[in-house]
């Protein structure tokens, strides 16, 4: 297992030069590539003992409102893995993340097959987030209450309170 742990350390110095970033296993089995606003990260973990490279990315916060929504078509997502490369949304319950995974046997990779994995899986996360961003905004337009909705709920009311002598 160290010596899966020593290839991975390798094939991510290599991905890095070709990225200009350097990347490296901690102690831990883990690379966090972070954008230069810091705002979207990236990790590569190998857990200790294993032989499969994890790689994931929080991709948005489950929104508020209209999660049984949200989850419906994230789960449509993740049906046919073609969308997302093979990678899979999940939730990380501790940050109430959405996060997208793929995973990786050691035993099936090589410098370039890292390096075009990792770089995809970049590009694959980033189209993930834009593509829930739009599905969020979509979900809070339908689920949420316009002036009009509001009017004509308030209509609704006084007509059914004058009807039964009540008044607002």
């Amino acid at each position: 297992m160290a010596a899966y742990h020593k290839a991975l350390d390798h094939y991510l110095q290599v991905a890095g030069n070709r990225i200009g970033s350097k990347l490296f296993l901690d102690k831990n089995g883990l690379c966090i590539l972070r954008t230069d606003n810091g705002q979207r990260e990236y990790v590569v973990e190998l857990p200790k003992n294993s032989e499969v490279v994890y790689f994931y990315s929080p991709i948005c916060r489950v929104p508020y409102g209209c999660s049984e929504e949200f989850f419906e078509k994230i789960l449509e997502l993740n049906l046919c893995g073609i969308a997302y490369n093979q990678a899979t949304f999940g939730l990380d319950a501790k940050t109430q993340n959405v996060v997208l995974s793929y995973t990786r046997p050691m035993e099936a990779l090589d410098e370039v097959a890292f390096s075009n994995i990792l770089s995809n899986f970049i590009k694959t996360a980033d189209r993930a987030e834009r593509d829930l961003v739009k599905l969020v905004r979509g979900l809070m337009e339908q689920t949420s209450l316009t002036e009009d909705d509001i009017d004509m709920e308030m209509k609704t009311h006084r007509t059914v309170s004058n009807n039964g002598k009540l008044k607002v």
